[in-house]
C-alpha cells in the first residue's frame, strides 16, 4: 500500500462515517443524540437508588481507552513508514503483522465498538435505542458468552442491509470471522516470501485459507480506520452539538424508568459547555 492508497481510504472511511451518522440523525433524532451521548446500561446500579439507564458514563468509555490509544499510535506510525516509504526487512515485516492481527481482533472484540454498531443498525431499522446491549445468554440456567461472528452478521450486518446497504457491504468486505479466529486461537502462520497468511485447522493439521498480504492490508487499514473515525466522530459530534443547534437546552428520549415502569420519555438537558471525550487524534 501507499502513502496516498491510505490517504484516499482514510477519506473514504471518514465520509462513509459521516454519511452513516448523518442517516441515523434523519431516522430518528433523539436516538441520534443518545448515540452521541453513549446512552447505555450499567448493571452495577442495579440495586442502587439510581437509574442503571445512564449517558456519558465514563466507565464505559475507559474500558476501550487503552485500546483507542494504542490503534492510534499505530496508525501514526504505519503512516510514517509508508509517507517516508521505508523498506522493511522480512523479520520486521512478520513482526508487523502479527501485530495487526492483534489490532484487527481487538476491533472485532470491542464490546464498545460492537455497541455502537449494533445500536446504529437498530436506528436505522426504526428499532427503540438499545439500552442494554448484552454479549452473553442463559441456556439451561447458565450464562454463556455469544458467538462475537453471529453478534456480527445478525445484531450488524443485517440490520445494516436494510438500514444502510453501503455500510453494510463496507463491513462484509472487511470482517471476516474465520481470520478473527484463526488470530485469536494462533492457527496460522505467516510467510511474508510467499506473501500469504496461511489459516491453518488445529485439529487436522491442514490449511484451511490462504491470504493474500494485500487483500489482508486492505482489510486491516479499512477495519482500523472504521474503528477510529467511527469513535471520534461521535466525540466529535457530541462535543460540537451546543454550537451545532444553539437554541436547543433539552431533546425529549425513550428514558426508561427503573422506578416508574410506565414512565417512558424524559428530557435529556443539553449542557451548555460540553469539552470532554475527543480521545486520541490520529494524522
Amino acid at each position: 500500500m501507499t502513502y496516498s492508497d491510505f490517504e484516499f481510504y482514510n477519506i473514504q472511511v471518514e465520509t462513509l462515517v459521516n454519511k452513516m451518522l448523518d442517516s441515523v440523525r434523519e431516522k430518528c433524532f433523539s436516538d441520534y443524540v443518545l448515540l452521541l451521548a453513549r446512552g447505555g446500561y450499567q448493571v452495577e446500579l442495579e440495586r442502587s437508588t439510581l437509574s442503571p439507564y445512564v449517558v456519558l458514563s465514563r466507565q464505559d468509555i475507559y474500558l476501550d481507552r487503552t485500546r483507542e490509544k494504542f490503534l492510534v499510535n499505530y496508525l501514526n506510525a504505519y503512516a510514517t513508514i509508508l509517507k517516508e516509504d521505508i523498506p522493511l526487512e522480512y523479520d520486521y515485516k512478520e513482526y508487523d503483522l502479527n501485530i495487526q492481527m492483534m489490532i484487527y481482533a481487538q476491533i472485532w472484540e470491542s464490546h464498545q465498538f460492537l455497541k455502537t454498531l449494533i445500536r446504529i443498525g437498530g436506528i436505522l431499522t426504526g428499532k427503540p435505542y438499545n439500552w442494554r446491549i448484552q454479549f452473553e445468554e442463559l441456556k439451561n440456567g447458565k450464562k454463556r458468552l455469544v458467538h462475537k461472528g453471529k453478534v456480527i452478521k445478525e445484531q450488524i450486518i443485517e440490520p445494516l442491509d436494510t438500514g444502510c446497504p453501503e455500510f453494510a457491504k463496507f463491513i462484509k468486505n472487511i470482517y471476516d470471522s474465520n481470520l478473527r479466529n484463526d488470530f485469536a486461537h494462533s492457527s496460522y502462520y505467516i510467510s511474508v516470501k510467499d506473501n500469504v497468511i496461511v489459516s491453518m485447522d488445529s485439529e487436522r493439521y491442514s490449511v484451511k485459507k490462504k491470504t493474500d498480504l494485500f487483500d489482508w492490508e486492505h482489510m486491516f487499514v479499512h477495519s482500523a480506520l472504521l474503528s477510529y473515525h467511527l469513535l471520534h466522530i461521535i466525540n466529535k459530534r457530541r462535543n460540537s452539538f451546543k454550537k451545532d443547534y444553539p437554541n436547543m437546552e433539552s431533546v425529549e428520549i425513550e428514558w426508561p424508568s427503573h422506578i416508574e415502569p410506565s414512565k417512558k420519555t424524559s428530557k435529556l438537558l443539553i449542557p451548555k459547555e460540553y469539552e470532554w471525550g475527543i480521545g486520541f487524534i490520529f494524522g
